[in-house]
C-alpha cells in the first residue's frame, strides 16, 4: 500500500513577517528599551499633524477611533527615534483624551438631533454645545495652519503640549458638561419623560455647575465663559416663550415646557 506523499507547504514569506512583528510588539509595547518594529518608525512631524486631525474628529494611519473602548488609541507600536514608548505613550495621552472628550460631545450632539422626543431646550442645549465644539476645533485648526506655516517654530509633541493645554482642558470641562446634563434613564425612556421634566432637569444642572465653577475662578477664565454661553442658550426656548405671552398674549407652549399644566385647564 503506498500512502500518498504530503505536499509541503512552504511558510508564506508576508504571514511569517506578519508573525515576527505581532511577537515583537507583544514584547516590546510598553517597554522603553525594547527593540521597536521598523515599520512602525514615523516623524515627529506626523504625529503632530495626526494630534491635529483628531482634535478635529478625524482619524489617521498612527491614531484612530476605537469603538471597543470608545475613545482615540494610538496604532500599537508606533514610534519615533528619539523617545521611547513609554515616553511617547505619556506624550500622546492627554491629546488622545482631550479628542475623545471632543468625540462623546458630537456622539452627544448627533444622538440628540435624531432623537424622536422634541424636547425644545434640549435642542437648544444641544446647539449651544455644538457651537462650542465648533469653537475648540477651530481653536486647532487655527493652530495647526499657523505651525505649519511657520518658519520660525519647532514642530515637536511637547512644544504642542503648551501651546494646546487650554484646548485639551476645554475639551474636558464641556466633556463633563454634557455627560451629566440628562437624566440617566433619558436614552432608555426619554420618550415618556415630560419636556417640562427634562427642561428643569438641564436648567439646573447648568446652574449648579455655574455656582460651583464661579466659587473656584470667581467668575472669570474659560470655563466660567464656556458654562454661561451654554447655560444663556439653553434658556432660549423659555424666554421665546415668556416674551410671546408677556407681550404678545399669546400663549405659545406646544411642547408643554413652560406651562405644562395649563392646557388641561382650558
Amino acid at each position: 500500500m503506498v500512502l500518498p506523499q504530503r505536499t509541503v507547504k512552504l511558510v508564506d514569506a508576508d504571514g511569517d513577517q506578519s508573525f515576527v512583528h505581532k511577537l515583537q510588539l507583544s514584547i516590546s509595547k510598553g517597554l522603553p528599551h525594547a527593540t521597536p518594529v521598523p515599520a512602525l518608525r514615523t516623524e515627529e512631524h506626523e504625529l503632530v499633524k495626526s494630534v491635529f486631525q483628531i482634535l478635529q474628529g478625524f482619524e489617521t494611519s498612527w491614531l484612530y477611533w476605537d469603538n471597543t473602548v470608545p475613545g482615540y488609541r494610538e496604532k500599537s507600536g508606533v514610534y519615533v527615534a528619539h523617545l521611547s514608548l513609554t515616553g511617547l505613550g505619556s506624550v500622546l495621552c492627554p491629546f488622545l483624551f482631550a479628542a475623545t472628550c471632543l468625540k462623546h460631545v458630537e456622539i452627544f450632539v448627533g444622538k440628540v438631533r435624531t432623537c424622536h422626543h422634541r424636547i425644545p431646550t434640549l435642542d437648544a442645549f444641544a446647539s449651544s454645545v455644538d457651537s462650542w465644539l465648533t469653537r475648540l476645533r477651530e481653536v486647532a485648526l487655527k493652530e495647526e495652519e499657523q505651525l505649519f506655516t511657520s518658519i520660525s517654530r519647532t514642530i515637536t509633541l511637547l512644544g504642542l503640549t503648551d501651546s494646546m493645554s487650554s484646548l485639551c482642558s476645554g475639551a474636558e470641562h464641556l466633556s463633563q458638561v454634557v455627560h451629566g446634563a440628562l437624566p440617566h434613564s433619558f436614552w432608555d425612556s426619554g420618550a415618556h419623560m415630560a419636556s417640562s421634566e427634562v427642561a428643569v432637569y438641564i436648567l439646573n444642572q447648568l446652574f449648579k455647575k455655574l455656582n460651583e465653577v464661579c466659587l473656584v475662578e470667581d467668575g472669570e477664565g474659560e470655563p466660567y465663559h464656556m458654562l454661561l454661553v451654554i447655560f444663556t442658550g439653553s434658556l432660549l426656548p423659555y424666554l421665546q416663550c415668556l416674551d410671546s405671552w408677556l407681550y404678545d398674549g399669546i400663549l405659545d407652549d406646544p411642547y408643554e415646557e413652560v406651562y405644562p399644566k395649563c392646557y388641561a385647564y382650558t
